[in-house]
């Protein structure tokens, strides 16, 4: 068994055991676990923008808003 696969058996049973062991759903198990394992992974795969020293300093600094006019009278 590979890696990959191990993940996913881990998770398959975990969603087993917090199902609380119902018989005849490994399957459906299964395809959960590799249904959120591959979501998480494609999540982290995602670029960070925090990742770079350019953008988290883009993104810390405070935004000015543009002062609006008071409504007319």
């Amino acid at each position: 068994m590979n890696d990959a696969q191990e993940r996913i058996r881990a998770r398959a049973h975990a969603i087993w055991e917090a199902q609380g062991y119902p018989e005849g759903l490994a399957d459906e198990h299964w395809r959960q676990a590799e249904a959120e394992l591959a979501e998480a992974d494609s999540a982290e795969a995602l670029p960070n923008p925090l990742a770079s020293g350019a953008a988290a300093e883009q993104l810390a600094k405070p935004r000015r808003r543009k002062a609006t006019p008071p409504p007319a009278a």
